[in-house]
């Protein structure tokens, strides 16, 4: 019996080991690193995408454990337009002109001629842009449903707060005009657009370049030039063969724009967005994060002034909501509105970005921007702040991990920038890496005490003056 026992015991030993050796052939298959990643040069933009919510530092989207966002301020940028006038007139019009010079016509058919390889496409390719006297600073039907997109992501975000929203802001421009409106159809209530003035003290105060007469959008051109006329003249060389035109340096930023454009205009991405390899849309992304960084960014001495002035407005909105302990049906001694959204353009966002140090590396050196190659450790990427629809905000935290007594409740900021938490350089020890409301608030008083003197260095007062004297 003993010696039978002892048989079956080496028989069960063996099979075991068997199956532990051919477990062990069985080979691993782990994740791959990349996650199934493809290049999509729409994410790559600066300015004229799609909307697409960021990835910045990976922090979860949701509010951190044991917190509430108990209110929200949002600038948020205009939807998707036909085009600027600007890009239009420098970069696509003359473009379409070399198009529409190889039309041939029959009776029956019309379509370009001599168009080749990569570029067969524009045989028959029909301008998205058909009529720019009309078109050329307006929203698009497509951006209106993208509006009522972002509009429903907000709500489903917010859903206590969103309620509590009586009005919305937005300035004179036909473009931010429509994008509240649609944005706002997909909210529960009633909700008054108000046109935004220029009084910079006031809650309307969104839009600080208009108001400022120093601010000028040409910063940035000269050297956006420098390194366009570097990175262009390879892709033309690589093109020119398919192309029964000649092309120039601006026909390829021309052609770099309309895949951000056209894409935009139509829900679905461009032809032309196929046309151009990774390294040469990176290359696009990089000559236009050089332009912002000169214009809207900290190669601007005048940015700080123009962002600050919107922190200073929000710290003190927020400063009146103190830990609302209340319920949904409650309401506190102000109004109840806990979540508001200002509707602007392109500069603004980049502006608050910068006076708070988000797009800023720690190494200076890095942050500098040579126009005769790719910084590619910069962190100021414009691509996912401002394509349409990009929005900064600022959410304030109610946390309490202790207790229920609000006693041990503690208040923090978050600042969003498309849906992704960025965290405050200087003060990020809170839950989620959030700030203490008192350091932020902190924070934005010693800015204001540094970038106060907005109509000063605007130069606003010098106009004042002269109106004075006359």
């Amino acid at each position: 019996m003993v010696q039978l026992q002892g048989q079956l015991a080496g028989i069960v030993l063996v099979q075991w080991f068997l199956q532990l050796g051919s477990a062990a052939q069985i080979p691993l298959l782990p994740k791959s690193h990349t996650e199934g990643y493809k290049f999509d040069p729409l994410l790559h933009l600066p300015g004229i995408s799609p909307y697409f919510d960021a990835i910045g530092s990976g922090l979860s989207h949701a509010a951190p454990k044991h917190c509430e966002v108990t209110a929200a301020s949002y600038l948020v940028r205009h939807a998707a337009i036909y085009a600027n006038d600007d890009d239009y007139e420098t970069f696509i019009e003359p473009l379409i002109k070399k198009l529409n010079s190889t039309y041939t016509s029959t009776l029956y058919n019309k379509k370009r001629k001599g168009w080749n390889g990569p570029l067969s496409f524009f045989d028959k390719w029909e301008d998205p842009i058909d009529d720019p006297h009309n078109q050329l600073e307006q929203i698009t039907p497509q951006g209106i449903k993208d509006s009522k997109k972002v509009g429903k992501h907000l709500l489903s975000r917010y859903p206590k707060l969103v309620r509590t929203t009586k009005r919305v802001y937005a300035d004179k421009k036909a473009r931010t005009k429509d994008t509240a409106a649609a944005f706002v159809k997909v909210f529960p209530q009633k909700i008054e657009v108000v046109e935004i003035n220029l009084n910079r003290s006031s809650f309307h105060a969104q839009d600080p370049h208009k108001a400022c007469k120093a601010f000028s959008k040409k910063p940035g051109n000269d050297e956006l030039g420098v390194f366009t006329s570097h990175y262009t003249i390879p892709i033309i060389e690589r093109l020119q063969g398919f192309s029964p035109v000649k092309l120039e340096e601006t026909d390829i930023v021309g052609l770099q724009q309309l895949c951000g454009y056209e894409s935009a205009i139509r829900g679905k991405k461009s032809d032309i967005c196929d046309v151009f390899t990774d390294s040469e849309w990176m290359a696009y992304e990089y000559a236009w994060d050089l332009k912002y960084s000169h214009m809207v960014g900290h190669g601007n001495p005048l940015s700080p002034y123009l962002g600050f002035p919107w922190l200073k407005t929000t710290s003190e909105l927020m400063s009146k909501f103190h830990a609302p302990q209340h319920t949904d049906d409650e309401i506190p001694d102000d109004d109840g509105q806990r979540f508001f959204l200002a509707f602007t353009h392109r500069e603004v966002p980049p502006f608050i970005a910068t006076a708070l140090g988000l797009f800023n590396s720690s190494n200076a050196y890095a942050e500098e921007f040579p126009t005769d190659r790719i910084n590619w450790s910069r962190s100021w990427k414009m691509a996912e702040l401002i394509p349409f629809l990009g929005h900064v905000g600022i959410e304030k935290l109610t946390c309490n991990a202790v207790s229920k007594d609000p006693k041990d409740t503690r208040e923090y900021i978050r600042v969003i920038a498309n849906s992704a938490p960025r965290p405050i350089p200087k003060c990020q020890d809170g839950p989620g890496a959030s700030c203490g409301f008192d350091e932020f608030t902190r924070i934005v008083r010693t800015g204001m005490e540094v970038y106060g003197d907005f109509d000063g260095v605007c130069g606003n007062d010098e106009e004042k003056e002269d109106e004075g004297e006359l």
